[in-house]
């Protein structure tokens, strides 16, 4: 019984001490210098089916830049927009105003019910009735 115990323990012991050097990242591998690694480059000749050069301008130098931005004239003018929105506000109206306390905050309340009641008869061909149609 004594020499099964120690026989347990031992492999016991050995695996632990197995399992402990199992995650060692660094066994096995190489350092890896990404100068090292090779590109290679593959020469693409691409057909079209047709010649480029019978629809660019005569000396054409895809390198070359034929547009100066700097030459757009730009114009500094600004512009401002005269709106009257005060016919349109209730008076003493201030958009930047802080509230002064919580009853003079507005909100619209989910549970409020609107109805909106449109008289479709104006929009619609003669002998349509548009009760028959919101109806179904």
């Amino acid at each position: 019984m004594n020499r099964k115990t120690i026989l347990i323990g031992f492999t016991a012991g050995l695996l632990f001490v197995n399992g402990m050097f199992a995650n060692d990242l660094k066994k096995g591998t190489e350092d890896l210098d990404i100068n090292t690694i090779e590109y290679i480059e593959e020469d693409m000749d691409i057909d079209l089916g047709f010649d480029t050069a019978d629809y660019l301008p005569e000396d054409f130098d895809a390198h070359q830049f034929y547009f100066n931005i700097n030459s757009v004239d730009y114009c500094e003018e600004e512009w401002v927009l005269e709106l009257d929105t005060q016919q349109y506000l209730p008076k003493g109206f201030n958009a930047y105003a802080y509230p002064s306390d919580v009853q003079s905050i507005n909100y619209i309340d989910e549970s409020d019910s609107f109805e909106f009641r449109i008289d479709a008869s104006s929009h619609v061909h003669a002998g349509c009735n548009p009760n028959t149609i919101l109806s179904k």
